[in-house]
């Protein structure tokens, strides 16, 4: 029982330093900034989502800090945009060679290797948002649909 205390308290630890919060929280951490939005900019923002036209710091608010920033030239000029990641975890049954020591019947231990199967996790990271801005304003919102 201790322990899932422990990992709850742990966990609501890493979600305030990973910034992974809600848009709820992140307006009650500045609602002075968030005041100054227009009202149509503050209802998508409760929501979650952006729009063409936000600042970063609207989208910031919406969404948290960006998981990655990448810098994009073209012919019109330097864009920077901001790409919002996810994690699915798949688990993978594998059958490996595993070394093991047990005592046989006469008291005595003895080493011995068997087939086992175990089961991975693996995490893969994906992206699921990129937004590009110009001039501090958000030109172009790419989603993954699912």
């Amino acid at each position: 029982m201790k322990t899932f205390t422990f990992l709850g308290v742990l966990s609501c630890a890493l979600v305030v330093v990973c910034g992974c919060a809600t848009p709820q929280s992140r307006i009650k951490q500045n609602p002075e900034l968030f005041a100054s939005f227009p009202p149509e900019a503050q209802a998508l923002i409760q929501q979650g989502q952006i729009d063409i036209g936000f600042t970063p710091e609207m989208v910031t608010m919406a969404l948290g800090a960006p998981n990655r920033t990448y810098t994009r030239q073209t012919r019109q000029g330097i864009l920077e945009v901001w790409s919002y990641t996810a994690k699915q975890t798949t688990t993978d049954r594998q059958r490996v060679n595993a070394n093991f020591r047990y005592r046989d019947a006469g008291g005595s231990m003895r080493s011995g290797s068997d087939w086992v199967w175990v089961d991975v996790a693996r995490d893969i990271e994906y992206e699921r948002m990129r937004v590009e801005f110009t001039e501090g304003i958000v030109l172009a919102i790419e989603s993954l649909q699912r």
